[in-house]
């Protein structure tokens, strides 16, 4: 009986390292698109404050579409990156599924 639970210790420590390790590479993503808004976002302010005439906001409004379009390839980018992160997760814990099973019988 105690090897039977053995057999089953292992796999689940290995899914739990699986998941916060994901979770931690996750949290990362997220406190760096955080920081990546914060920074768009006070640059946004101060380069708006700076407009004093029509040439001045023709520029501002200029910046802030390519500032989209960097600000959108970064949203499909992290989108990438979480799905791929996903699928990894998925395959390795069918790994550890499968090789678990086998371990048991």
């Amino acid at each position: 009986m105690n090897s039977y639970v053995e057999k089953l210790d292992a796999p689940v420590k290995e899914l739990n390292a699986l998941a916060i390790k994901n979770i931690e590479t996750l949290t990362e993503l997220q406190l760096k698109t955080i920081q990546d808004n914060a920074t768009v976002g006070l640059e946004s302010i101060k380069s708006a404050s700076a407009i004093t005439d029509l040439e001045g906001l023709q520029s501002f409004l200029t910046d802030q579409a390519e500032v989209a379009k960097q600000m959108a390839e970064g949203i499909f980018a992290n989108a990438r990156t979480v799905a791929e992160l996903s699928q990894g997760y998925a395959d390795e814990a069918k790994e550890i599924a499968e090789t678990s099973l086998k371990a048991v019988k």
